[in-house]
């Protein structure tokens, strides 16, 4: 659930402040952004998206970690490998994301595949980035 300052609220309730620039830094970082197209209509591991495009596994770990925290990944389902050994399958829940400049502020939106939006973007303009 958000408010409209970006607050999200994770499974467990909790409430997280995501700013417009964090959601735009999930699209084009890259590990992020080939764990959403990895994942996008398909169930996938992180040992296959970790083989697959490159990203060592630790990271692919993190990365899933913090886009399931945001929800913009899920697993989807747990599977007992030959070696008996659990698997988790994600998929995207991403469908559409934008980014852009209006109005001297940054805003992100993404469209989840629930129909859901989530709109990135306070009360604060560009000169706030310069004081970071």
């Amino acid at each position: 659930m958000e408010d409209n300052n970006g607050h999200t609220e994770d499974i467990q309730g909790e409430s997280k402040l995501l700013s417009p620039l964090e959601a735009s830094q999930l699209l084009t970082d890259e590990y992020s952004a080939k764990i959403l197209l990895a994942t996008y209509k398909r169930k996938i591991s992180a040992q296959e998206i970790s083989q697959r495009y490159g990203i060592p596994i630790a990271a692919c770990y993190r990365k899933i970690r913090i886009l399931e925290e945001v929800g913009l990944i899920q697993c989807v389902e747990r599977i007992l490998t030959q070696k008996g050994k659990r698997k988790n399958l994600y998929t995207s829940c991403l469908r559409n994301a934008y980014i852009f400049f209006e109005n001297g502020k940054l805003r992100a939106r993404f469209q989840l595949a629930t129909g859901q939006v989530k709109d990135f973007g306070g009360d604060w303009n560009g000169m706030d980035l310069l004081r970071q």
